[in-house]
């Protein structure tokens, strides 16, 4: 082993090791115990197979889960990186009014997500709840019986909290990715009088490929690990309308009492969440500073 491979792997084993004991092996015990028909509180455990991830498969609470969590993601996904580009964008100045939405923005950040579940509750509340109280004042039509009892309303709702609470984030994150974008190049874009629109679309927004794909894998961890919101704000409600596949883990594990169940049902996860990290990755394209490697963005 050259002096070289050495550096390397003694500076990646230590991060390899966590990652392999807090990540990998909690993965392969949710594996192992999705085997067993098991309550979580005994040492009875039945081996049954396969049987525990057949049965999630074919439940229909568990496709309700699963397509609310990938319409989160790419609808939630959609309207985060849109007004966050925008709104990045239009805060590019150093001036006294954008610092300040930039602090207003990133306040959801540092409030408890339980705090931000319970806030929305409030204020989706057919009876004193700001919007639909002044959504009833300005004439704006609305269900009668508010929005959270309601199927689909109620998906709605969530994905509102979902993106005011994670906005902040990622209006920090574009703004940092366009200020560190070349000045010369957009001097150079503004000779050839390329502005607005095409100036961003075709240089800025292609250029800020490394901010869009850290933007994507923390979107994708984001709504795998959506929880709290759903549980805050509507109990997975109305009639499992709401479930995520963390809720209905929960539900299955703590509540039923079903843990090979609840264990089947993070393998199910895990494998959804790559194969949507694989697809966003493949949607983002290739880095097009690199010449050898650039793909159409």
């Amino acid at each position: 082993m050259n002096p070289r491979t050495r550096f390397i792997f003694g500076f990646l084993s230590p991060a390899v090791f966590l990652y392999g004991f807090l990540v990998g092996l909690p993965l392969i015990q949710s594996f192992y115990y999705s085997l067993f028909r098991w309550k979580g509180v005994s040492s009875n455990m039945k081996f049954i197979g396969t049987k525990n991830l057949t049965t999630i498969a074919a439940d229909p609470v568990m496709h309700t889960a699963g397509l609310n969590q990938i319409l989160l993601l790419v609808c939630g996904g959609i309207m985060i990186i849109m007004f966050a580009v925008s709104i990045a964008h239009a805060l590019q100045k150093p001036t006294v009014l954008g610092k300040s939405v930039q602090a207003i923005m990133l306040f959801p950040q540092v409030v408890s997500i339980v705090v931000i579940g319970i806030m929305w509750n409030f204020m989706w509340n057919p009876s004193y709840g700001l919007l639909l109280v002044g959504g009833r004042k300005l004439g704006i039509p609305y269900p009668k019986d508010g929005v959270l009892g309601l199927a689909g309303w109620a998906n709605m709702a969530i994905m509102v909290a979902f993106v005011w609470h994670a906005l902040g984030f990622y209006v920090m994150l574009f703004g940092a990715g366009l200020k560190n974008i070349d000045s010369e190049v957009i001097e150079a874009s503004e000779i050839d009088g390329a502005s607005g629109w095409v100036r961003f679309s075709r240089i800025s927004w292609p250029l800020l490929w490394s901010v869009k794909r850290v933007a994507i894998i923390y979107l994708v961890s984001n709504v795998m690990g959506t929880f709290v919101l759903v549980e805050m704000m509507t109990k997975h409600g109305p009639d499992n309308a709401t479930q995520t596949l963390l809720t209905y883990m929960y539900e299955k594990g703590w509540e039923s009492s079903r843990m090979g169940e609840a264990a089947a049902i993070a393998v199910y996860s895990f494998m959804i969440a790559m194969v949507l990290g694989a697809v966003a990755w493949r949607v983002i394209g290739r880095n097009p500073e690199n010449p050898r490697r650039s793909a159409a963005i």
